[in-house]
């Protein structure tokens, strides 16, 4: 019981959405992630990307398979997805995402591998272990198969939080407070004077109106506000964005939160921070479970980050001029890290030879099509 309300108000992954820091964390998280196109690699060189990672479930987009996995880590601990069907050479071709609150999975602990998973819509039949893709968060200590989610982990805050928000709409609903208290002069006053004295003052200033009031010599016209303890809210919301900016491993600045001390720094450098310290260790969890069930031996599957860490315009276009000018890249791919078409060029047409290249002769035509002398034959 928080504030004197009854709970809880949070209590699982559900509940803990009404919390908006908390909706805005995971769509944070999610959002970012799903940006990241998947990419095939062996031993470092890009492979053409296949139609599993372009679109792991047929009826789905990429984007959305992707943000429902990250959700269900962050608030279940655990993202379940299984294997529709394989190739020809055993491998899948085809995911589907399943709720993980739906998910129940069996642990015998006698035996390290006596892990059997249960698809509530699927009725009480097992389902197959090799075409469970089970990515974690963490470990329960108690039950060491399955992860364990932000909602489980820091329920009492949330909880709180939640409280706090039902508190303040109980305040504003229930307990408003007048505008101002007007005290009379005169030591006694009857209730039909009083009552009167009200409805013409309402009368006259209840709207939008800004007259003037002439009141008897003696009269009092006092503000009045919340209470003390009820106007502490408004600082307790900025902590609890802090505790939850912390709980999912946030600087508070993303949710919101009052940061002291904040300078200006561009988009490149602030994505590069929360991508290491907050999306990289979710990615890294998909990327090693994907990579070993998803793609044969010596394939490994890789988020493009590059699509997180592109700055404005101006600052990718002088970074890709440097690459090109020190031969890293070939401008065919500087144009594609800046989304180009790569028959642009900067200056003449898409037919004018590059600078440093001179101009070639036209060609020789050949015996066919050069014009010949009258009576000549071709041979």
């Amino acid at each position: 019981m928080m504030y004197g309300v009854p709970g809880p108000y949070v209590f699982d992954a559900t509940s803990a959405r009404k919390v908006p820091a908390v909706g805005r964390a995971i769509q944070l998280y999610g959002g970012m992630c799903k940006q990241m196109p998947l990419d095939a690699y062996r031993n470092g060189s890009l492979l053409p990307r296949p139609m599993l990672l372009a679109r792991p479930d047929p009826d789905r987009g990429r984007p959305w398979f992707v943000q429902c996995n990250v959700e269900d880590y962050l608030l279940n601990g655990n993202a379940i997805a299984y294997v529709t069907s394989r190739g020809s050479d055993g491998w899948p071709t085809s995911l589907v995402w399943l709720p993980a609150s739906w998910v129940y999975i069996q642990w015998t602990p006698s035996m390290a591998e006596d892990v059997t998973y249960y698809y509530a819509a699927w009725g009480s039949q097992p389902l197959n272990n090799d075409d469970v893709i089970h990515v974690r968060r963490g470990a329960d200590r108690m039950y060491p198969v399955r992860g364990v989610g932000v909602v489980e982990e820091h329920l009492t805050t949330l909880d709180r939080a939640a409280a706090e928000e039902e508190y303040e709409t109980n305040t504003l609903q229930g307990a408003a407070v007048p505008s101002v208290a007007v005290i009379a002069p005169q030591a006694q006053i009857d209730d039909t004077a009083a009552e009167a004295a009200k409805a013409m003052w309402v009368s006259k200033f209840g709207g939008s109106t800004r007259e003037p009031v002439i009141l008897p010599n003696g009269t009092q016209v006092i503000p009045l506000a919340w209470s003390p303890s009820d106007t502490q809210l408004i600082e307790a919301r900025k902590l609890t964005l802090l505790d939850i900016a912390n709980l999912f491993n946030l600087d508070g600045y993303w949710l919101g939160a009052p940061v002291a001390g904040m300078t200006y720094r561009t988009a490149g450098p602030q994505y590069q921070q929360i991508l290491r310290t907050s999306i990289e260790p979710v990615i890294t969890d998909f990327e090693d479970e994907w990579s070993y069930r998803l793609l044969p031996r010596g394939q490994t599957i890789q988020f493009d980050r590059n699509k997180l860490l592109a700055d404005d315009f101006a600052t990718t276009a002088n970074a890709v001029v440097a690459l090109v000018t020190a031969h890293i890249i070939t401008p065919q791919q500087g144009f594609s890290l800046m989304g180009l078409s790569a028959t642009l060029q900067t200056k003449g047409g898409p037919s004018d030879p590059p600078p440093d290249q001179p101009p070639q002769p036209p060609p020789l035509p050949d015996a066919q099509s050069a014009p010949q002398p009258e009576g000549a034959t071709t041979p």
